[in-house]
């Protein structure tokens, strides 16, 4: 009789998120990392792979740290482990700064793993046993230290015959992102599974392991290898406007992975779907009847974030409208074939959402990002500033 044996891999909950500055949609955010929660206690797998990014900020509000707590305090309950690697968000950006996966430890003991000061862990239950590698986000300019991890983790790993590895990198070919920090062939050879975190769309792949094996310890006379998967499962939540194209198309939620048998393959993953905030985007009002079709769409959503293209003459009806029954809405003007843009903020507070959110869409590190721009703007020590940053997030990597 084969013993039944199942994780989930989820990433990317971002708890603390304000999206457009709004308490409704940090709520949305807690709310879908819950709905994760309860979907993972009905399934009871026996363990948990996190892929990074489980907070905005490595310096959370109460509220972020709170629903982590509860959240994973819930599945502690029932006696299901979580294995976690920090993302780029959850990374402390001065060495002086501790990490908020301290606090969670110190509630979850055991129970909750990381990967800091050891790079894999074993995960046995009866006669089997999987090996579990990880490594936290490397920056680019780092990247040697972390083909090192990969190099100990590969060597270490050889002796099981399940494995999985926990990364949160951008994946050259992989990813939607203008910029990424590994090419395929340097993640370690002979793994089952490759949970990604970092990239918010879901992805999900069968990849021959002989395309596999980091560049500086690739060895061609090496024992074969079959195939294996590699799985981005997104984020839980919709981040920026653009990622609810991929929500409607493959969802939002997690991948439970199904590793009982020794045959393991892409038809072992299955979607595990929940349900996020709508959004209306991609609308042109250019009439009468575009405008009707597109209030009965709103009918049938509760507060949707709308954010559409409209004709002058219909802007000021469609603004009122929108204003009643939308969480929040963005639109721009259309005429004679310019687009201009008319948003529905009076402040600069939430012009600066509009900032931040852009620099999210480009996956550039917001904080600092906008933290530059406000210098600049104030006339500050520029330098200094940079080089407080810089070498505080250095430290910290080399540290970790």
């Amino acid at each position: 009789m084969v013993m039944k044996l199942q994780f989930v891999h989820i990433s990317d909950n971002h708890l603390g998120y304000r999206q457009y500055n709004l308490d409704e949609r940090e709520r949305d955010i807690y709310k879908s990392f819950n709905q994760c929660i309860d979907k993972i206690i009905e399934i009871k797998p026996d363990f948990v792979v996190h892929s990074g990014d489980l907070f905005e900020s490595p310096e959370p509000s109460i509220n972020a740290i709170y629903t982590a707590i509860e959240g994973f305090n819930r599945l502690k309950k029932y006696n299901i482990p979580i294995y976690i690697i920090h993302g780029n968000h959850d990374l402390p950006n001065r060495n002086s700064k501790g990490s908020p996966f301290k606090i969670l430890k110190g509630f979850l003991g055991n129970n909750l793993k990381t990967f800091v000061d050891k790079k894999y862990h074993v995960f046995k239950k009866g006669s089997e046993e999987i090996f579990i590698g990880g490594s936290d986000f490397t920056l680019k300019s780092k990247i040697n230290s972390l083909f090192d991890d990969y190099n100990l983790i590969e060597r270490e790993s050889k002796k099981y015959g399940s494995k999985i590895l926990l990364f949160h990198q951008s994946i050259y070919s992989y990813s939607n992102l203008p910029t990424y920090e590994l090419q395929l062939s340097n993640l370690p050879k002979g793994f089952n599974y490759y949970a990604g975190g970092h990239i918010h769309q879901r992805t999900l792949r069968t990849v021959n392991n002989e395309d596999i094996g980091n560049s500086v310890n690739v060895n061609k006379n090496e024992e074969k290898y079959g195939n294996g998967v590699i799985a981005y499962s997104g984020s839980t939540e919709i981040l920026s406007y653009d990622e609810y194209r991929d929500y409607e198309k493959n969802g939002k939620g997690f991948y439970l992975v199904d590793m009982s048998g020794g045959d393991f393959d892409i038809n072992d993953v299955d979607k595990i779907d929940i349900k996020c905030r709508d959004f209306i985007i991609d609308k042109k009002i250019m009439n009468k009847r575009d405008f009707e079709n597109l209030i009965n769409e709103m009918e049938s959503k509760s507060n949707p974030v709308v954010i559409c293209n409209v004709v002058k003459e219909l802007f000021g009806h469609l603004h009122e409208i929108l204003e009643k029954k939308a969480l929040y809405s963005r639109l721009f003007i259309v005429e004679e074939g310019v687009e201009e843009a008319i948003i529905d903020i009076q402040n600069k507070k939430n012009i600066d959402e509009i900032f931040k959110e852009f620099l999210k869409n480009k996956n550039y590190d917001i904080d600092f990002v906008y933290n530059i721009f406000n210098k600049v703007l104030e006339d500050d020590d520029l330098y200094a500033y940079l080089l407080e940053y810089f070498n505080g997030r250095m430290r910290n990597i080399i540290k970790n």
